[in-house]
């Protein structure tokens, strides 16, 4: 697994445990939503074309 994808999904797992399990409150948190997202989105755009 690449390290951006491991990092994506880190940083929503990190997200999805602060704002439904343990709420911190904070509007800040949601950074890791769009770093989460961001980093996502890179995974997807950088991985290798499916080979025919």
């Amino acid at each position: 697994m690449s390290p951006t994808l491991l990092a994506s999904l880190a940083c929503l797992a990190l997200w999805a445990l602060f704002t439904f399990v343990r709420p911190i409150g904070h509007g800040i948190i949601h950074l890791l939503l769009a770093l989460g997202g961001v980093l996502w989105v890179r995974w997807w755009a950088l991985r290798a074309p499916p080979k025919s």
